[in-house]
Parts: structure tokens; C-alpha cells; sequence
């Protein structure tokens, strides 16, 4: 019997060594990884030669010691076929399905490596044939993944209502409020927008909202409880966004308390779950599953840039419902911000380059200089707007905002100041 062992880089490739050294007959007795190298021991059963039969003259002892001899190599031949058997019966099935399919065992692989969950690589290779190349396996593997990640429109923004940003801490709620409100008031104004947080625990939770509000020319208001929005809400107009960003949460706590439970049959309230790509796959479903209390509508992924590895991030989302609205990819507040685009996605979990990089990077080698990137014209076609604004002497506050009879809500103490002091031009890249 002739034992070898092989080391490739995967099993397609020591597949290839194994019928070219030992041929289409050698059985793989097993495989395992070592230091990232794939090691594989295959066999090769050797026919043996027959004996030559005793000379006439050969003596009793002579004949004796033979017969030993070849008792002895039998009981080797058994030994060696006992333990191949054992060999073969604890190679597991996989293995065995790999040397039956090794262009599909090769892209099984591949997407492991990416952070891909196994289970959801086999049942992505569905109907692959194995007569195709592997870049055309490759390809149409990529356009499935891309078609089966959900995303939604956000079509709150364009409509008016109340939407909440809900999620674990640091995931980056803040500042994807600020970039949906940035989105608002470069269609509608500053005046279609208002700026909401409940985030009273963390120290000066509040002060990046308000410095963006401050730059933007929106209100910022600092709410107690949820009725207070309910009375902000029953005092604008139906068309107005009022984004609200809330403090961020555990799992366990945002599992225990229903937010807005007490008025969303009072008022209508979209919510979004923003969940960073930096979180494990495990973590990302104690999440998912954790803030389904506050019944979010969409998904909005962030730190796309700081993970480094999308595929389990792809894998916990082609697992749930959600649909995904937007992603973001950087700090920058709007350059860094899109909306959901699987396909890019699908590229960077796959450790390919993504086509929209490359413009972006052209752009910013090359900035517009703009007056005022707040305040951009509605119309491309109409002219900019001056810039000679002045400062206000009282914060800009709709005339909606007046506080109530019942004095839940005072303009003193919740409308944060929000006024645009800037004057000098600012280069913004697009």
C-alpha cells in the first residue's frame, strides 16, 4: 500500500496532485488544516507480486521459515487494511463530497475564508455545474449573493413623519442622523427638518446634534419622554421629518424596554436599526434579535471601512428580514454615505475591488469650492443662494414649536440652539 501526503493551498488543488502522483484510483484517507495550509494523506493500493514457489531441494527449515515469512506479511496486509478501513470511515462526508465536486468545494472554501458561514456557502453553490470555469462559477455566485440581500427605500424622507434611530452604543446613530438630516435639506430646506434626542445619559450626548444643528440652521430639541415627541408630533405639519435620535442600549436592556410602546398607536413612528459591520456575527444576532422590541422597519450599516470581514455580516443579514436602506463607509458626513447598494457590498465581502471607489477618490484629487454646502439650491439650474446670513437674535424655531397649554414642552429648555454663524466658504467635495 502506498501512503503520501500532499499540502496545497485547497482541495481542488491537492486533488490535482493526488491523480497526478498516485492516479484516479488513490483514496483520500484524510485532510486537515495546518498554519493555513491544506494537508491531505491519500493512499494507493500496490499489488504484490506472488511468491515463487519452493525449490524440490529446499529444506524443512527453509520451508518453515518461508511460510513464516509469509504469515507474517499477511498479518501486515491486514493490519494495514483494518486501519485504512477505520480511516475511511472517520473521513467525513464533506470530504468525500469535496473529491466528487472539487470546483464547488473550491468556492465553499473561498467564501469560508471571506467570513461566510458554510451552511449559507453550500446552499449558495446551489445548481452549480461543475463543467463551468471558475470565474464564471464565481460570477454568477456574486450576482446571487447580491440579489439575495434584502434593501427598502427610504421613503420617510421623502414623505415627512417621525423616524427613530435605535441600536447598541457607538454604533453610530448620531451621526447618521445627521446625514439624513443633511439628505432632507438638500431637497426641501432647513425648515422641512427637525432634529429630536432623548440621549440624556451619556455627557454631552447632545452637543454633536447640536453643533450640526448649529451649522445646519435646524432645531435641536432635548425631550424627557415620549409623549413629549407625541405633542412635538400633533404640532407640525404632516409633511415635516422629525428625526429622533435615542440613547444607545445593551441587548438585554433594549430586549426588556419597548420603545415608544406607549405611543405608536397615538402617532405614526418609523424606526431603523443602525448596527455597526464591526460587530461578530454572534454579537450581531443578539442585536438583531434583542431590539426586534422596538420594531424597526430597515437596517442601516455602518463602519463598512473598519470591519474586516463583511462576509458574516452578509451571512446574519441574508438570515433575517430587515432590508437594508443605507451604508456607510467612512466619517465623512455625506461623502461617505449611500444608500444601500448590495452589489458594492457583495464586492467588499468578497475581497474584490468595488468600481464606485475609484470616481469618489477622482473627485476628491479635484474639490469644488462652494459658499455654503448646507445650503446648496434646490434646483441645479437655479442660482446659488447668498451667503449673507445673519445671526438671529432667538433660535429659529417654527411657530408649531410654541409650547403647549399644559406646559409639557418650553422653548427655554428644550430647543437647543441653532443658528448658522458660518460666513466663510467652505470646499466640500461631491
Amino acid at each position: 500500500m502506498n501512503v503520501r501526503r500532499y499540502q496545497a493551498k485547497n482541495m481542488q488543488d491537492a486533488m490535482r496532485q493526488v491523480r497526478e502522483q498516485q492516479g484516479p484510483d488513490a483514496v483520500i484517507l484524510s485532510s486537515r488544516r495546518v498554519d493555513g495550509v491544506l494537508e491531505v494523506v491519500a493512499a494507493m493500493e500496490v499489488p504484490t507480486e506472488p511468491s515463487a514457489p519452493a525449490r524440490p531441494s529446499m529444506s524443512r527449515s527453509m520451508r518453515t521459515a518461508a511460510a513464516d515469512s509469509d504469515l507474517a506479511a499477511m498479518r501486515r496486509e491486514l493490519r494495514d487494511l483494518r486501519a485504512l478501513l477505520a480511516q475511511q470511515q472517520a473521513l467525513s462526508e464533506r470530504d468525500q463530497w469535496a473529491v466528487r465536486h472539487p470546483l464547488a468545494a473550491g468556492i465553499i472554501e473561498r467564501l469560508v475564508e471571506c467570513g461566510f458561514d458554510e451552511s449559507l456557502a453550500r446552499s449558495l453553490i446551489g445548481g452549480l455545474q461543475e463543467d463551468q470555469t471558475s470565474e464564471e462559477a464565481w460570477s454568477r455566485l456574486r450576482t446571487r449573493l447580491a440579489a439575495s440581500v434584502a434593501s427598502v427605500q427610504p421613503g420617510v424622507l421623502e414623505r415627512g413623519g417621525v423616524l427613530a434611530l435605535v441600536g447598541p452604543t457607538g454604533a453610530g446613530k448620531t451621526t447618521t442622523l445627521s446625514r439624513l438630516a443633511l439628505h432632507r435639506i438638500r431637497r426641501l430646506g432647513p425648515d422641512s427638518v427637525t432634529l429630536v434626542t432623548f440621549d440624556r445619559q451619556r455627557i454631552g450626548a447632545h452637543k454633536q446634534l447640536q453643533a450640526f444643528g448649529q451649522m445646519a440652521g435646524v432645531p435641536v430639541i432635548l425631550l424627557e419622554n415620549e409623549r413629549d415627541l407625541l405633542n412635538l408630533a400633533n404640532r407640525t405639519a404632516g409633511d415635516h421629518l422629525i428625526l429622533v435620535d435615542t440613547e444607545g442600549r445593551s441587548a438585554r436592556d433594549a430586549a426588556e424596554r419597548k420603545l415608544f410602546a406607549q405611543i405608536r398607536h397615538l402617532v405614526e413612528i418609523e424606526t431603523w436599526l443602525v448596527i455597526p459591520a464591526t460587530h461578530q456575527a454572534g454579537v450581531l444576532r443578539q442585536v438583531l434579535k434583542a431590539f426586534q422590541s422596538c420594531e424597526p422597519s430597515a437596517l442601516v450599516l455602518t463602519k463598512i471601512d473598519e470591519a474586516e470581514r463583511l462576509g458574516e455580516i452578509l451571512s446574519v443579514l441574508l438570515e433575517q428580514h430587515l432590508g437594508l436602506v443605507f451604508q456607510s463607509d467612512g466619517q465623512r458626513i455625506e461623502e461617505d454615505f449611500h444608500k444601500a447598494d448590495t452589489a458594492h457590498l457583495t464586492r467588499l465581502a468578497l475581497g474584490e475591488p468595488s468600481p464606485r471607489l475609484q470616481p469618489r477618490a477622482q473627485v476628491e484629487s479635484a474639490p469644488v469650492r462652494i459658499e455654503n454646502p448646507w445650503f446648496a439650491p434646490r434646483d441645479e439650474s437655479a442660482p446659488a443662494r447668498s451667503e449673507s446670513y445673519s445671526r438671529p437674535s432667538t433660535p429659529k424655531t417654527p411657530t408649531a414649536w410654541t409650547a403647549p397649554a399644559q406646559g409639557v414642552m418650553t422653548r427655554d429648555s428644550l430647543v437647543l440652539e441653532s443658528v448658522v454663524p458660518f460666513r466663510k466658504s467652505v470646499h466640500a467635495a461631491y
